[in-house]
Protein backbone atom coordinates (compact mmCIF):
# COMPACT_ATOMS: atom_id res chain seq x y z
CA UNK A 1 0.00 0.00 0.00
CA UNK A 2 1.44 3.38 -0.93
CA UNK A 3 1.84 6.08 1.72
CA UNK A 4 -0.54 8.41 -0.10
CA UNK A 5 -3.44 5.94 -0.07
CA UNK A 6 -2.72 5.17 3.60
CA UNK A 7 -2.68 8.91 4.41
CA UNK A 8 -5.90 9.46 2.50
CA UNK A 9 -7.62 6.60 4.32
CA UNK A 10 -6.78 8.13 7.70
CA UNK A 11 -9.12 11.03 6.94
CA UNK A 12 -12.18 8.82 6.60
CA UNK A 13 -13.73 8.93 10.06
CA UNK A 14 -17.04 7.18 9.39
CA UNK A 15 -15.85 3.68 8.58
CA UNK A 16 -18.96 1.92 9.88
CA UNK A 17 -21.70 4.55 9.89
CA UNK A 18 -24.33 2.38 11.58
CA UNK A 19 -22.14 1.37 14.52
CA UNK A 20 -20.55 4.79 14.92
CA UNK A 21 -23.97 6.46 14.73
CA UNK A 22 -25.37 4.16 17.42
CA UNK A 23 -22.33 4.79 19.59
CA UNK A 24 -22.73 8.57 19.18
CA UNK A 25 -26.42 8.22 20.07
CA UNK A 26 -25.41 6.23 23.16
CA UNK A 27 -22.94 8.90 24.27
CA UNK A 28 -25.51 11.65 23.66
CA UNK A 29 -28.09 9.68 25.67
CA UNK A 30 -25.61 9.33 28.53
CA UNK A 31 -24.92 13.07 28.46
CA UNK A 32 -28.64 13.90 28.41
CA UNK A 33 -29.22 11.49 31.29
CA UNK A 34 -26.29 13.01 33.15
CA UNK A 35 -27.67 16.52 32.59
CA UNK A 36 -31.13 15.41 33.71
CA UNK A 37 -29.73 13.89 36.92
CA UNK A 38 -27.71 17.05 37.58
CA UNK A 39 -30.80 19.23 37.12
CA UNK A 40 -32.80 16.97 39.39
CA UNK A 41 -30.18 17.10 42.12
CA UNK A 42 -29.76 20.83 41.68
CA UNK A 43 -33.45 21.26 42.52
CA UNK A 44 -33.13 18.80 45.42
CA UNK A 45 -30.02 20.56 46.73
CA UNK A 46 -32.18 23.41 47.92
CA UNK A 47 -33.80 21.08 50.47
CA UNK A 48 -30.70 18.96 51.37
CA UNK A 49 -27.34 20.23 52.62
CA UNK A 50 -24.68 20.63 49.90
CA UNK A 51 -21.90 18.44 51.44
CA UNK A 52 -24.30 15.50 51.58
CA UNK A 53 -25.41 16.06 47.98
CA UNK A 54 -21.97 15.57 46.32
CA UNK A 55 -21.48 11.87 47.23
CA UNK A 56 -25.11 11.12 46.39
CA UNK A 57 -24.83 12.74 42.93
CA UNK A 58 -21.54 11.01 42.10
CA UNK A 59 -22.81 7.66 43.36
CA UNK A 60 -25.96 7.83 41.23
CA UNK A 61 -24.00 9.02 38.18
CA UNK A 62 -21.52 6.17 38.52
CA UNK A 63 -24.36 3.64 38.79
CA UNK A 64 -26.22 5.22 35.84
CA UNK A 65 -23.17 5.28 33.56
CA UNK A 66 -22.07 1.80 34.68
CA UNK A 67 -25.46 0.21 33.98
CA UNK A 68 -25.78 2.02 30.64
CA UNK A 69 -22.26 0.92 29.63
CA UNK A 70 -22.98 -2.71 30.49
CA UNK A 71 -26.17 -2.73 28.43
CA UNK A 72 -24.48 -1.06 25.47
CA UNK A 73 -21.27 -3.13 25.58
CA UNK A 74 -23.37 -6.32 25.64
CA UNK A 75 -24.38 -5.57 22.03
CA UNK A 76 -20.82 -6.12 20.81
CA UNK A 77 -19.28 -8.24 23.59
CA UNK A 78 -21.39 -11.28 22.62
CA UNK A 79 -20.40 -11.33 18.93
CA UNK A 80 -16.75 -10.70 19.81
CA UNK A 81 -16.85 -13.60 22.27
CA UNK A 82 -18.37 -15.90 19.62
CA UNK A 83 -15.82 -14.84 16.99
CA UNK A 84 -12.94 -15.27 19.44
CA UNK A 85 -14.10 -18.73 20.54
CA UNK A 86 -14.60 -19.90 16.94
CA UNK A 87 -11.23 -18.63 15.71
CA UNK A 88 -9.49 -20.36 18.65
CA UNK A 89 -11.09 -23.64 17.58
CA UNK A 90 -10.09 -23.00 13.95
CA UNK A 91 -6.45 -22.47 14.95
CA UNK A 92 -6.60 -25.94 16.53
CA UNK A 93 -7.65 -27.32 13.14
CA UNK A 94 -11.45 -27.49 13.56
CA UNK A 95 -12.71 -26.38 10.15
CA UNK A 96 -16.26 -27.60 10.78
CA UNK A 97 -17.08 -24.76 13.17
CA UNK A 98 -19.50 -22.05 12.06
CA UNK A 99 -19.99 -18.65 13.65
CA UNK A 100 -23.61 -17.65 14.24
CA UNK A 101 -24.41 -14.02 15.09
CA UNK A 102 -27.88 -12.99 16.25
CA UNK A 103 -29.94 -10.89 13.87
CA UNK A 104 -30.12 -7.93 16.25
CA UNK A 105 -26.33 -7.53 16.36
CA UNK A 106 -24.44 -5.07 14.20
CA UNK A 107 -24.14 -5.76 10.46
CA UNK A 108 -20.35 -5.52 10.75
CA UNK A 109 -20.29 -8.59 13.03
CA UNK A 110 -22.42 -10.48 10.51
CA UNK A 111 -19.95 -9.58 7.75
CA UNK A 112 -16.95 -10.63 9.85
CA UNK A 113 -18.63 -13.92 10.79
CA UNK A 114 -19.55 -14.59 7.16
CA UNK A 115 -15.96 -13.89 6.04
CA UNK A 116 -14.52 -16.21 8.70
CA UNK A 117 -17.08 -18.89 7.82
CA UNK A 118 -16.10 -18.56 4.14
CA UNK A 119 -12.41 -18.84 5.00
CA UNK A 120 -13.11 -21.95 7.05
CA UNK A 121 -15.22 -23.47 4.27
CA UNK A 122 -12.54 -22.74 1.64
CA UNK A 123 -9.83 -24.27 3.81
CA UNK A 124 -12.02 -27.30 4.53
CA UNK A 125 -12.64 -27.87 0.80
CA UNK A 126 -8.93 -27.43 0.02
CA UNK A 127 -7.91 -29.85 2.75
CA UNK A 128 -10.41 -32.43 1.52
CA UNK A 129 -9.03 -32.20 -2.03
CA UNK A 130 -5.46 -32.35 -0.73
CA UNK A 131 -6.32 -35.47 1.30
CA UNK A 132 -7.80 -37.13 -1.79
CA UNK A 133 -4.75 -36.22 -3.87
CA UNK A 134 -2.40 -37.48 -1.16
CA UNK A 135 -4.19 -40.83 -1.13
CA UNK A 136 -3.83 -41.02 -4.92
CA UNK A 137 -0.20 -39.98 -4.69
CA UNK A 138 0.48 -42.60 -2.04
CA UNK A 139 -1.10 -45.33 -4.19
CA UNK A 140 0.87 -44.22 -7.24
CA UNK A 141 4.19 -44.11 -5.39
CA UNK A 142 3.48 -47.53 -3.85
CA UNK A 143 2.68 -48.93 -7.28
CA UNK A 144 5.79 -47.32 -8.75
CA UNK A 145 8.03 -48.73 -6.06
CA UNK A 146 6.53 -52.21 -6.64
CA UNK A 147 7.10 -51.91 -10.40
CA UNK A 148 10.65 -50.73 -9.82
CA UNK A 149 11.25 -53.70 -7.54
CA UNK A 150 9.90 -56.01 -10.23
CA UNK A 151 11.83 -53.99 -12.84
CA UNK A 152 8.94 -53.80 -15.29
CA UNK A 153 9.27 -52.10 -18.61
CA UNK A 154 10.36 -48.50 -18.83
CA UNK A 155 7.05 -47.54 -20.47
CA UNK A 156 5.06 -48.63 -17.43
CA UNK A 157 7.44 -46.74 -15.11
CA UNK A 158 7.20 -43.62 -17.29
CA UNK A 159 3.39 -43.84 -17.27
CA UNK A 160 3.38 -44.20 -13.51
CA UNK A 161 5.73 -41.26 -13.16
CA UNK A 162 3.44 -39.11 -15.34
CA UNK A 163 0.50 -39.89 -13.03
CA UNK A 164 2.57 -38.88 -10.02
CA UNK A 165 3.68 -35.65 -11.69
CA UNK A 166 0.05 -34.88 -12.59
CA UNK A 167 -1.05 -35.30 -8.97
CA UNK A 168 1.89 -33.16 -7.86
CA UNK A 169 0.77 -30.36 -10.20
CA UNK A 170 -2.82 -30.64 -8.93
CA UNK A 171 -1.60 -30.32 -5.33
CA UNK A 172 0.55 -27.36 -6.33
CA UNK A 173 -2.48 -25.68 -7.96
CA UNK A 174 -4.46 -26.10 -4.75
CA UNK A 175 -1.72 -24.64 -2.56
CA UNK A 176 -0.63 -21.85 -4.95
CA UNK A 177 -3.42 -19.33 -4.08
CA UNK A 178 -2.39 -19.23 -0.42
CA UNK A 179 0.14 -16.59 0.57
CA UNK A 180 2.52 -17.95 3.18
CA UNK A 181 5.66 -15.88 2.67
Amino acid sequence: MSEKSYFERRHIFLINKEFQGRFAAFVITILIGYSFILLLFQKLSKSVSFPLMIPIVFGILIIFIGVASIFYSHRFAGPLFAINRATKEMTKGDLLIKIHIRKEHNVLFHQIAENINNISSNFRESVLVIEEKLILLSKETQSLSEKMANSKSKNELASQMEKILKIEKELEAIVRPFKVC
